[in-house]
């Protein structure tokens, strides 16, 4: 009987694909070795599932192979990669996953002879939406964009997998989804989290959900993409490789949203009051190609860890959950002047037509982050 490997299975993607594996029928997969280099963090009540603690980074290639193959890898048929380390200086970011990467393939190839697909997610980084301007490939993206200048870690993996899948007789599939939404316990860095975080500092304050960011960017598409969606995706394509094989797609929940579609129902979800028309946007409107924001959620969260404290202390909360707040990256995500619209043509062709709704998938993360005591249950 087949198995399935996941390497970074605590993550948000990870714990997502966990969820849809399980969901399977056990004639699909007999056993799910979960890699990651802390405890499990989901507790899912399937005995298929086999948690294995790897330290891939500080851990020798023959390390790694001893491990997996004591967990029962040698029959596994695909395997799914979500493994990152986020790192400030772009070469240092490069190398790291870079190294990541290649022992991951390394082991599997060693242990899992026969080996169907190897999975690799990546996202829209890949076109340039981190840094825009010339680096911005042509909207909507297209996965046969051309490659921008400079550095891409993307980039690098994915040129890596190819010549791995080559090697060992592998089909390999890449993934680029945007916005992933979800949350998973000890892991909570995404945009929802933050955004849910930055509501209740909001309402605790008496203040209105005033949008960070731009004109530009409340009105621009900014595709987005549920976990447990792009898990669902991940897993047809690996059950569909002669379509899918040795191919890239984009992933995104299907409804082209903005953040004027979201932002007022987030608010109502809070019990918070948006600005006036004449004081939602407080800032010139900016040119294409600028980062401009009328509140900076990064600065604006600096001196409110005493009030988190005491919000904490009021509703029983866990009062770490601030730290897993990725404040920088909701600047980013609100202050940029470009959209984020992938085409998602290729996956349609294909035969993928599921759809979700985009605000519900938030509503979910909402509701699971006052489950595990990160925000008060208004």
């Amino acid at each position: 009987m087949p198995s399935a490997i996941v390497f970074g299975a605590n993550g948000i993607s990870g714990t997502a694909m966990l969820q849809a594996l399980v969901a399977q029928e056990p004639a699909q997969f007999s056993k799910i070795v979960a890699i990651s280099r802390r405890p499990p963090q989901i507790n899912l009540d399937d005995p298929r599932i086999h948690f294995v603690s790897i330290d891939i980074l500080n851990s020798s290639l023959n390390e790694i192979i001893k491990k997996m193959r004591d967990a029962g890898t040698q029959d596994a048929s695909h395997a799914f990669h979500y493994t990152y380390i986020a790192k400030n200086d772009e070469e240092e970011l490069t190398e790291v996953n870079k190294e990541l990467f290649h022992k991951a393939l390394e082991a599997t190839a060693a242990v899992a002879k026969d080996l169907k697909c190897f999975l690799l997610q990546t996202g829209y980084k890949y076109y340039g939406v981190h840094k825009g301007g010339k680096y911005l490939a042509p909207i909507p993206f297209k996965e046969d964009a051309p490659r921008h200048e400079g550095l891409n870690f993307y980039y690098v993996q994915e040129d890596m997998l190819k010549e791995a899948a080559e090697k060992h007789n592998w089909k390999w599939i890449v993934t680029r989804p945007n916005f992933i939404i979800g949350v998973t316990k000890g892991n909570f860095m995404n945009l929802a989290v933050t955004l849910a975080l930055y509501a209740v500092l909001r309402k605790e304050l008496g203040q209105p959900f005033t949008f960070p960011g731009n004109q530009i960017m409340y009105d621009n598409i900014v595709d987005h993409s549920a976990a447990i969606n792009n898990a669902r995706f991940q897993l047809w394509c690996g059950e569909n490789l002669e379509k899918t094989g040795n191919r890239a797609f984009n992933i995104h929940d299907g409804d082209k949203i903005r953040f004027r579609d979201v932002w007022p129902k987030i608010a109502n979800y809070f019990g918070l009051s948006l600005p006036s028309e004449a004081e939602f946007f407080t800032i010139p409107k900016p040119k294409p190609g600028e980062i401009a924001l009328q509140l900076s959620v990064e600065e604006y969260a600096k001196d409110k860890h005493d009030l988190w404290r005491k919000i904490s202390q009021k509703y029983g909360l866990d009062e770490s959950a601030f730290n897993y707040a990725t404040w920088d990256f909701a600047d980013f995500a609100t202050g940029r002047t470009w959209p984020d619209d992938g085409d998602m043509s290729r996956a349609r062709e294909a035969g993928w037509t599921t759809t979700v709704d985009s605000f519900e998938m938030y509503k979910e993360v909402f509701e699971k982050m006052k489950r595990l005591q990160m925000i008060p249950k208004y």
